[in-house]
């Protein structure tokens, strides 16, 4: 019985956000990253349309239980969940959730099974315990030990390797314009690179693209209009990160804008 959780938005690592909700109804959400993951607490939960996009997604409630949906009938409500990269889904919270947004390659994590992978109280329990208590510490290394644990209880799939070619060639994407120019300065074919990303990811570099892009635009919401975020993370225009951004994370530029209000930005000590 679910639906989607809310997305994601990219941060520079190490660095933390606040995000106040006009009117101060809720405590004010958290968004924080690192290289290879993103995690935002959100203690006002969230729903939006129906979405898919390349990273795994794990949803902790901060009490209760997850509803979800991924166009299985009727749904399901559950302890927690881990959505795998593409698989498309909907899924809400009552009382608030925590949402940990990871790199499909990070950790040979790969492209999983693309079905969602419903998590028990226990599991949950110590997630909950690890992410709540997060700030600015090394959310990469929190990522590495909860793989780690997630792996041992068979709730993820082992590690699979990972060229160095390709390594080099996704912390490039972000700022390609062309995904043959990125092939080259690996020392690769553009086809054997798209071939090499989709085993690793699931997705093509393009697209994984599209998704560092977005999430860079979705942050830069905070201060700058939509159209020059759009142009600054290297859309065509406006529409085009609205377009984006409603088929990955399930709403648009301006719904997100509005949900999370006021914004402050710090550095971590």
């Amino acid at each position: 019985m679910a639906a989607r959780a809310l997305t994601s938005v990219t941060i520079a690592p190490s660095v933390m956000t606040d995000v106040g909700r006009r009117g101060g109804a809720h405590r004010p959400a958290r968004l924080l990253a690192g290289s290879h993951t993103m995690v935002l607490h959100d203690p006002g939960g969230g729903v939006g349309s129906r979405h898919a996009h390349p990273a795994w997604t794990i949803l902790v409630p901060l009490a209760g239980y997850i509803e979800w949906w991924t166009g299985q009938c009727p749904g399901w409500r559950t302890a927690g969940v881990i959505f795998p990269p593409r698989v498309a889904y909907r899924a809400t919270s009552a009382v608030g959730h925590i949402a940990v947004f990871i790199d499909p390659w990070f950790q040979g994590l790969g492209p999983g099974r693309h079905a969602a992978v419903p998590l028990d109280p226990a599991t949950v329990e110590h997630l909950r315990a690890v992410w709540s208590r997060v700030d600015v510490a090394d959310l990469d290394e929190i990522t590495r030990q909860t793989v780690t644990y997630l792996r041992r209880r068979d709730l993820l799939p082992p590690a699979l390797p990972i060229d160095p070619r390709v390594a080099a060639a996704l912390r490039s994407l972000p700022a390609a314009e062309r995904i043959d120019h990125v092939a080259v300065g690996v020392g690769m074919s553009p086809s054997r690179l798209r071939t090499l990303v989709h085993d690793l990811t699931g997705t093509s570099p393009a697209r994984l693209r599209t998704w560092q892009r977005l999430r860079t635009a979705m942050f830069s919401l905070t201060d700058k209009p939509i159209a020059l975020a759009a142009a600054d993370a290297g859309f065509a225009d406006q529409a085009h990160l609205t377009r984006t951004a409603n088929r990955l994370l399930g709403q648009t530029p301006a719904a997100w804008r509005a949900r999370t209000g006021v914004l402050e930005q710090c550095e971590p000590a």
